[in-house]
Formats: C-alpha cells, structure tokens, sequence
C-alpha cells in the first residue's frame, strides 16, 4: 500500500470553476486551454518542477473563441485545437494552431471539411493528426460520430470520412503505429468499457473480445496513456462492497489482453482527481527545500530519476463550495512501486544491422546474381541462422574454402535475405516485388518465419491492384496458401480493375520469358480455384461481355465482380 503518497499543492494563477478544458503534455510543462463551467478561451501552463500555475499571453494574433469538450495536440513546437463547444453549446469545427517558439496564434487554410464536433479525441501519427469520434448535431437532431477523419498537417488537408465504431467521450493512445481507442459513449449514449484497435498505416479497426478481467467504468469520463506495450486507465468505478464508487486505476497489457488493478486506491480516496497522465521523472521534479522545511513524503533521494510517474490533478479539500479549483493540487507516484516497468526497446536490431556489411566483422561474402559487388557476411552469423549455409560451410565445399558463395538472385533481394539473418525482421517498406522474392526464397531455404513475415508484410502493405497478380504468384511458388487465398480474393473483388494491368495479361498468355513456366502454373491455380458453380456479375450500369476475360469494361468504379453459389 502506497501510504507514503501525498498530494502538493499547486501556487500560482487560480483556477476556479473550470473543467473539461484540454491539456497538452511539453517536455516538463502542461499547457492548459480553454474549459466549461466559467467558459473561458484562456491558454494556462503548469510547471512540473516548480508546481507553478502561470496565464501565457500571446504576443500575436486571435485566439480561438471559448469552447470547451475539444482537443488539442502537439506537433513540431505547435498546439493544435481543434472543435469543441462554445458557451452557447454550438459545436466547433475550427483548427486554430499555438506556436511555443513564436507565442502566437494563426489560423491555417484548411481544405475539405469536417462535421462539427465535441468530446471526441485527436491524435497526432507522422504529420497527420486522426480525429476519431465526438458528438455532432445538424438542424433535427444531435448525434455520434462514426468516423475518423485525417488532417494533413503539411497540407491542411482533411481526407474523406473512414467508418469506424460511434463514439464520445472516448480515450485514445497511440502505442507504435497503433490507435488504442478505448471506452467512452456509444450513439445510444450508453457508458461502454470495450477496446478496439486501429493500425494507422492500413486503417484497419480491430475490436478486442478476448479481454481477460472485467472492468466497467462508472461515468465515461476517464483518462489513458501508455507505458511501452501497456495501457494504464484512470476513471471512477463501482464499488460493489460499499454500493459506492471510487477512483481506480487499471493497467492492460495489450499483447496478453489482460487487466490488472493498481494498488493505489488510498492515494485517492480523499478528494475528487479530474486530470491523470503519465511523466517522466526528470520533468516531475520536486522543488528543493529550503533550510528549516519539513520534508515532503513524495521525496525519495534515492529512487530512480528515469521512472515514470503517475500524476494526478484534482483538490483535496474538505469542503469545496461550488465554484472550485479543479487542479489545485497535484499527486505523484513513482509507477515502478506499482511493479510497473518500462522497459527500453531493444536495440540489438540496430546493432546488427551494422555488422552487415561491414569488413570488420567479416569472414565471408555473398554475390548476387549479375553484381559485382560482395557483401560482407560473418560464418557464424549464417551458420546459426540459415542451415543451408551450415551444411554447405562445414561440407568443404570450393565455395567454403574460397569464402565466398553467389546465389541467383538479384542484389536488393540478396541483401533484403542476409538483412534478415541478420536483424530477424523485414523492412515493410521494401518494394514489393522484392519481398515477394525473398519470400520464395524462404520457402525454398525452409525459413518458416521468413516466410510467414514476408507474406504478413505483402498483405498488409502491398496489397493493391496493380501488386495482386504478382502477389499471387509469389504465394503460389512459395506455397504460402494463406496469401494465396487473400491474393485471389482480392482479384475477385476488382476483377475489372486487375484484368486490365500487365501482370494479368502476363499470367493469362503464360508469359514471354523464362518465367512462363511459373505463370503457367499460377494461372492454373488461380483457375482452379474457382468454383465450378460461381458466376461473375456486373454491378448495375456496367457492360456485360462475352468476349472472355480481359475483355474491356467501363471502368472499375462500375464493374463488381461476385462470386456466389446458384440457388435452385
């Protein structure tokens, strides 16, 4: 039990009667804007070493107007606010932009436009920020949000509307190239404690069933953020022993799908906590005392400077006449005393890479098929990861006694193989027609994961009309089914887009060069595996013809290929 954790007060600007307002995470400062009760515009900062509260007044141009229930992010030195509500409760669908360097507001030239919104989330991946959810309303009716929309913050663009489950009043963290979209208000306005998952490079929502622990939130409100691969919650909940409700929080580890509750629910038993966000230690630091003070129990002179810290805001006073200060004070915890630890990445990948290639940890090299340039490989490098290499090592063969071996394949492929032996992962961002290489070359070397990757990467990121033939291929000769089935499924599916590229045309005629033989059979495969009862379909308005496949259609907008089973 954390008996040792005691709240600090906070000096500074007052800020009474404000709530919901949006708080903004720099280095060791929070920015503070806007919020309802009082409804205010005001920009305010929290220094998280010297627990001071300031008002920052912009040394140039508008500030937006009043609102509260918005959002706002951080991206290059700049706040970034977007929608909410204003005093009158009319939705906002602005982006007004905060320079930290300048101290200056402006307003960019949007392009595209969204519905206004509040109580929805924001969050920035690779200079684009992913607005999902929020309420919205028009002339009937008010209503949730289905969709996420994506702000180009180099173009100010936004892009059309990508469907995704309704929500407000939701969470969302950003965890590598995953949105963790968390609980919130569905468009029944029923509280829901579920997860999804959406993977920022394909957009795909994943929702997550198989959750072990079962945790509902009292109230919709909460908090999330990340510790590495977890996800830490902090909101209200049912006690069921007292009939009562507490404050709590809870931890996920999102590769076990698993709950565990963190021991701290006497820390906060006294008082209401309306902000919660995770710090590093060095920008929670605690002001040092001067002679004569007494020493705060927070204090801990030996612990560990890099541990993160759970830091709550929120007053702890007795008696609170309405309006009060919401975040007067502040509790902090060393999250490592919960037996929760963040674990640094791994960089052995990073560190091997650099031994590829490199003439100083090298004993051997490999040739690809038409270079001249030798890449610099170590025996025992390959003989741990490639059994081919292994055998042919310790056979005594010319090419282990000469060092040096060629393999037939072109050098990006070669060097995309030995990268894996290497660093055990494969660059997604490989062009495809290599990955599908590498990937026949797994198979062919009996490198399961190779292969298993290989295909999870050409499904992932490259499935598209003018890779699917070739694709389809690659999984035929490296007899990787599973992609195989994806790959024709897809060519199903926009047949009439696919039956007029090049790849189609090469597989349908067997091909003009020494590869004829492998488009012949994955021609055949592909026919194979078409049902004998399926038929093909034209979508209203589209030409219907007899004149066999790669006959020409109106476009691929109106033509939509099906297969189905006749009914009798």
């Amino acid at each position: 039990m954390l008996k040792f954790a005691k709240p600090n007060r906070t000096t500074g600007q007052n800020l009474v009667g404000l709530w919901r307002p949006s708080f903004t995470r720099v280095d060791q400062k929070l920015y503070l804007f806007g919020g309802g009760g009082h409804v205010t515009n005001d920009l305010h900062v929290l220094d998280l070493v010297t627990m001071h509260w300031d008002c920052i007044v912009a040394k140039d141009g508008v500030p937006p107007t009043k609102r509260y229930g918005h959002t706002a992010v951080l991206w290059n030195q700049n706040i970034i606010i977007f929608g909410g509500a204003n005093e009158y409760t009319d939705y906002r669908d602005d982006v007004i932009v905060f320079s930290l360097q300048t101290r200056t507001w402006s307003r960019p030239e949007i392009r595209g436009e969204v519905p206004a919104r509040y109580l929805h989330s924001a969050t920035v991946y690779r200079n684009k920020m992913y607005v999902y959810g929020g309420f919205a309303k028009n002339s009937k009716c008010t209503y949730v949000l289905e969709e996420m929309r994506i702000l180009n913050l180099e173009t100010w663009t936004w892009s059309d509307a990508y469907t995704v489950p309704a929500r407000y009043n939701h969470s969302a963290s950003l965890i590598g190239s995953k949105l963790w979209i968390y609980a919130g208000k569905d468009e029944a306005g029923n509280t829901v404690s579920d997860l999804y998952s959406i993977d920022l490079v394909t957009l795909r929502v994943l929702p997550h069933t198989g959750i072990t622990g079962k945790v509902v939130l009292l109230k919709s409100q909460h908090f999330s953020e990340s510790i590495g691969n977890q996800l830490v919650v902090f909101g209200k909940y049912p006690n069921e022993a007292t009939q009562t409700s507490l404050y709590c929080l809870w931890i996920m580890d999102l590769d076990q799908l698993e709950w565990r509750k963190l021991d701290v629910d006497q820390c906060l038993e006294n008082g209401v906590w309306n902000y919660f966000t995770i710090v590093s230690k060095k920008a929670q630091q605690i002001p040092r005392l001067e002679s004569g003070d007494d020493m705060d129990c927070n204090m801990d002179l030996d612990e560990d400077e890099s541990a993160p810290r759970l830091v709550f805001l929120g007053n702890t006073e007795k008696d609170r006449p309405q309006p009060y200060d919401h975040f007067r004070e502040v509790l902090s915890i060393n999250v490592e005393y919960l037996g929760v630890f963040q674990i640094p990445p791994s960089n052995l990948q990073s560190q091997m890479r650099m031994m590829l290639d490199n003439d100083e940890f090298s004993d051997f090299t490999v040739i690809a098929k038409g270079s001249s340039r030798k890449i610099h490989v170590h025996r025992m490098v390959l003989s741990t990861r490639w059994p081919h290499f292994k055998n042919m090592n310790a056979s005594g063969m010319i090419e282990s006694k000469q060092g040096s071996m060629t393999l037939p394949e072109p050098y990006p492929v070669v060097y995309a193989f030995l990268s894996f032996l290497y660093t055990d992962t494969v660059d997604s961002e490989l062009d495809y027609s290599v990955v599908c290489d590498v990937m026949v070359m797994a198979n062919m070397y009996l490198l399961e994961r190779l292969k298993k990757l290989c295909a999870s990467i050409l499904h992932r990121y490259h499935l598209q009309i003018d890779t699917c033939v070739r694709i389809f291929q690659a999984a035929c000769v490296s007899q990787e089914h599973g992609l195989k089935k994806l790959s024709q499924e897809f060519i199903f599916r926009h047949c009439g887009a696919v039956m007029k590229t090049d790849d189609w045309m090469l597989m349908w005629s067997g091909g003009g060069d020494g590869s004829s033989g492998e488009q012949r059979a994955a021609l055949e495969e592909f026919i194979d595996g078409v049902p004998e009862e399926a038929s093909l379909e034209t979508a209203p308005g589209s030409r219907r013809t007899s004149e066999g496949y790669g006959a020409g259609y109106d476009s691929a907008a109106n033509f939509e290929p099906s297969l189905r089973k006749d009914v009798p």
